[in-house]
């Protein structure tokens, strides 16, 4: 299948799915955020003028121009190409309607595999009447909006650079910056304070940085991803999830935690739900915040080799890949 895959890799999330995309056959041509919303302010004067107008017309400047931009990029990407089987993404709401005319004419099948719950990311829904095939690993928007059900993934590379009890931390986490969360994982801490924490904030912005004053958690104002995450999960004996918002699916920490075979402390109550469920690995954070002073201290239960399977990327990819029919 000749596919066209577009999907931010700030996180390196992308890059695996391309290389086992193509490990099955397929062929892929990516596109990252970034190659399409290219605005930039010229100066402090581009800046004041782009008020003014956004002021006078009612129309936000800098939204307009990155539509304009990301009408000319498409366009001109499709000059001279043939036509995909499919487009695949990940984020719909980079584009608008006529952004999505564009792909859906230069296409067989038009793919959303949404990475949030509609809960989370509601301006994903505007314009998802557009499309032949929407996943989602929510099962509550799958229920009440008729998308297929698929769960997040694992990746094969993610293996521990120590075994369990060798590890210098219980509890790791790295999360992008909210109050909600970050009261949160405070509650988690004063509840269970033999816990040897190793819990950090990304901060996009030097006055959320300030806000954290909590000497038990860190702050950082950049990403940890690749070899250095390697060794922070392994470093730890468990991994913290801590939902943003409403949700009802899996996140990737869960998986970062099978991955590494590492235990789980969760806010998330429908894992019990699933058959990678075991309470000696998860522990599910309830309205006392407390966990058990033993539960890090039994040994890791690897889960079944059967199991897990399922929840592979490569299986990721099949599934999907069965589904889209043209």
């Amino acid at each position: 299948m000749n596919v066209l895959f577009i999907c931010p890799n700030w996180a390196g999330l992308a890059t695996p799915i391309i290389e086992e995309m193509s490990r099955q056959g397929h062929h892929v041509t990516h596109l990252d955020h970034s190659d399409l919303s290219k605005f930039k302010y010229i100066d402090i004067y581009h800046r004041i003028m782009s008020k003014f107008y956004s002021k006078i017309s009612g129309v936000n400047y800098k939204y307009k121009q990155t539509d304009i931009q990301i009408e000319q990029i498409l366009t001109g990407f499709f000059i001279g190409r043939d036509k995909y089987d499919m487009v695949m993404m990940t984020e719909p709401n980079l584009f608008n309607r006529h952004h999505l005319e564009i792909l859906k004419s230069n296409a067989t099948v038009l793919v959303a595999t949404l990475w949030d719950s509609l809960r989370k990311s509601p301006d994903n829904a505007d314009n998802l009447d557009m499309f032949d095939f929407v996943f989602s690993y929510d099962y509550l928007d799958c229920e009440e909006n008729g998308f297929i059900k698929i769960n997040n993934y694992l990746d094969p590379k993610w293996h521990a650079f120590c075994d369990y009890d060798e590890c210098k931390y219980d509890l790791f986490s790295i999360m992008h910056f909210t109050k909600a969360r970050y009261q949160h994982v405070r509650k988690i801490l004063d509840a269970n304070p033999w816990l040897n924490p190793n819990i950090i904030f990304y901060c996009d912005h030097p006055r959320k940085i300030k806000y954290i004053k909590d000497h038990r958690i860190k702050a950082t104002d950049r990403l940890i991803l690749g070899e250095d995450l390697a060794h922070c999960i392994s470093g730890s004996k468990g991994i913290l999830d801590v939902l943003q918002g409403e949700q009802s699916g899996l996140s990737f920490r869960i998986y970062e935690s099978i991955g590494y075979q590492r235990k789980l402390v969760t806010t998330n109550p429908h894992i019990k739900d699933y058959d990678i469920y075991n309470p000696n690995n998860i522990a599910i954070i309830r309205d006392g915040y407390s966990i058990s002073s033993d539960f890090f201290n039994k040994p890791y239960e690897p889960i079944d080799n059967d199991v897990i399977c399922k929840y592979t990327l490569e299986q990721w990819v099949k599934n999907i890949m069965s589904r889209v029919t043209y």
